[in-house]
Formats: structure tokens, C-alpha cells, sequence
């Protein structure tokens, strides 16, 4: 074999590793983007979940208990910390709140902005401007679960405030229209 062929050979067989060395990392690039693409899709459509579940929620109770339970998808723990002039309380039990997280509820309802630390993390829940509730959660795993956190403990001071705004003025909602129903006749 000449010396040309030689040099051919060997460098063909180094650009085919080098393309293999490649379409591998190119593969596990892919792998790891179609990964993390499902689950953003996941996360969003959680969150999405929570939201109408938060909306459908029929009592002011009822909307405490949704937002702690969606917290739970995305912190692993939360709970829901009551604000009433300056004193702190479990929701529902309404017993003291544990020091660690007075601290960081207090720190979220003072500021009215997250507190998050590398253990736990603290999200306030506003009504008119004012902090009646604080999301209380372990350490959000990403900035995603801290932002779908946030999220949430916003909407759901929204709602509440729909809610309160609702019960002073007298409102209710609308009255699903009445259905035929085979067999009853009309008064």
C-alpha cells in the first residue's frame, strides 16, 4: 500500500471517529433537551392545572387548602401560614408556627415579596395590598418551581380578594343557566 494510501486510511479513520465522537454528543444533546422540553411541558400544564383548580375553589378555606396542595407538586412541602396583626398561625389548625418559619413568614409578609433560602422558602399571599397568608415551602428545586410558586401564592391573593369583594357587596356568581330535564314539567 503506498504511503498516499496509508495517510488516507488513517486520516479517514480519524474523521469517522471524530464524526461518531460527535453525532454522540450531538445525541445526548438532543436526549437532554427532548428531556427537560417534557418537562417544562409537564410543569406547565401542573400549573395550568392549579390555576383552574384555585379558580374553582368555592371558599376562601377551599382556596388556602388548593394553593398548599399545588405547592406540594412543586416544593415537595408547604403549608399555609395565617397573618392577623402581626400573629402568625397555622391554617387550619390555627396552632403557633414553628420558629424557623415564623421568621421567614414574618420576613415575606413585612416585605411583601418571596423569601427563599436554602432550606425553605416563604411566599406571600396579599389581599388588597395587605398580607394575610404566607405560602410557607421547602426550597424550591429550580427557579421554574420558585416562579410557579410565586405564581400561585399571587393568584390565589387574587382570588381571594374576588372572594372578599364578592361576600361585602353581596355578590354571587352567575346562576348556571336551568336545564330541561325529560320528564318534569314547568310550574
Amino acid at each position: 500500500m503506498a504511503y498516499d494510501d496509508r495517510v488516507r486510511a488513517a486520516l479517514d479513520r480519524a474523521f469517522a471517529d471524530v464524526r461518531a465522537a460527535a453525532q454522540s454528543d450531538v445525541d445526548e444533546v438532543r436526549h437532554a433537551a427532548e428531556l427537560a422540553t417534557a418537562a417544562l411541558r409537564a410543569s406547565t400544564v401542573r400549573l395550568a392545572d392549579c390555576i383552574h383548580a384555585i379558580d374553582e375553589a368555592p371558599s376562601l378555606g377551599s382556596v388556602l387548602t388548593v394553593v398548599a396542595g399545588c405547592a406540594r407538586l412543586e416544593a415537595g412541602r408547604a403549608a399555609v401560614i395565617l397573618v392577623k396583626d402581626g400573629t402568625l398561625s397555622a391554617y387550619p389548625s390555627r396552632t403557633a408556627v414553628p420558629l424557623d418559619q415564623a421568621r421567614r413568614a414574618t420576613s415575606a409578609a413585612q416585605t411583601q415579596i418571596p423569601v427563599v433560602e436554602a432550606e425553605a422558602a416563604a411566599f406571600p399571599i396579599a389581599v388588597g395590598g395587605h398580607v394575610v397568608a404566607v405560602l410557607s415551602t421547602s426550597a424550591p428545586p429550580s427557579l421554574e418551581a420558585q416562579n410557579a410558586l410565586d405564581l400561585l401564592a399571587r393568584h390565589a391573593g387574587r382570588v381571594l380578594e374576588a372572594m372578599t369583594v364578592c361576600q361585602i357587596t353581596g355578590l354571587a356568581p352567575l346562576a348556571e343557566p336551568a336545564r330541561d330535564v325529560p320528564g318534569e314539567s314547568e310550574p
